[in-house]
């Protein structure tokens, strides 16, 4: 199955933010949707820039609670106002055109909960969610044990 195949039959929600949100508006809106692990930081153009974890997020605003901050989390504390100095920027994506598993063992593979798929300009098409291949996965399964 391709993957433009699975987000035609399964979208999933997908959370964006600009490169100057704040770290509490990318909160505001990860929290707005309590399902979601990611956001996906997207330019004027629509072009996904940047990714931000919903570990990095709670650890950037819980760091207070952390008995021994490591000097990353400290400059991220001064430098962090913009969700554009925490992002990463380096993050694996799906295109459409994939075989969907190949996009499963990468998700695997890099621990991730949600891949953005994007087309050729680099733009947000959806998301693969982890979640929603185990389920389809578990359904098929069950339906060819006859229960």
């Amino acid at each position: 199955m391709k993957v433009a195949d699975w987000i035609g039959d399964h979208p999933a929600r997908v959370v964006t933010v600009v490169p100057d949100a704040t770290v509490e508006q990318a909160a505001d809106q990860m929290l707005s949707q309590p399902c979601l692990r990611d956001l996906y930081v997207v330019d004027q153009s629509g072009r996904v820039v940047g990714h931000v974890s919903h570990r990095k997020l709670a650890k950037l605003l819980l760091a207070r609670y952390h008995p021994r901050p490591t000097r990353r989390q400290i400059l991220e504390r001064v430098t962090g106002e913009r969700v554009s100095h925490i992002m990463d920027m380096h993050f694996p994506c799906a295109r459409a055109s994939e075989d969907l598993d190949d996009v499963l063992h990468r998700l695997l593979d890099h621990d991730m909960e949600d891949m953005p798929v994007v087309d050729e300009a680099a733009c947000l098409i959806g998301a693969i969610n982890l979640s929603a291949l185990l389920r389809a996965q578990r359904e098929s399964t069950s339906a060819s044990d006859g229960g």
